[in-house]
């Protein structure tokens, strides 16, 4: 009787190893985006020639290569929007070296896009 009622040998689940890059980083976002099959085979011919993967070409690119912005009203608006939160924030802690990296990263990418856009373009 008690082999009828008794736990069932199941196979036991294999778990799986979570991705972790070469800086000990968990890299658990995924981020998609639609594009042409043209504009695919040359990203595709442009990653194949680094030698990096798909995903830190895409990192790599997005975050330490100027992209060149047209300005819009959209971009504009976030703009005004993106400073108004720094500067709420600045002014309860005016020590810049106290502000938050993304932030940081915030005002550094506009101050690069109204450079180009206003002032000197390189």
């Amino acid at each position: 009787m008690g082999k009828i009622y008794g736990k069932v040998d199941t196979p036991k689940r294999r778990r799986r190893k979570k991705k972790v890059d070469e800086h000990r980083r968990k890299r658990d976002i995924f981020l998609n985006f639609r594009m042409t099959q043209k504009e695919k085979d040359l990203i595709e011919a442009r990653i194949a020639m680094t030698g990096l993967t798909k995903a830190t070409f895409f990192i790599e690119s997005c975050l330490y290569q100027k992209i060149l912005v047209k300005g819009n009203i959209r971009t504009f608006s976030v703009m005004k929007d993106t400073l108004r939160d720094l500067t709420e924030k600045i002014d309860r802690n005016p020590d810049l070296t106290q502000l938050d990296p993304t932030d940081a990263e915030r005002l550094k990418t506009i101050l690069e896009i109204t450079n180009y856009l206003f002032g000197e373009r390189r």
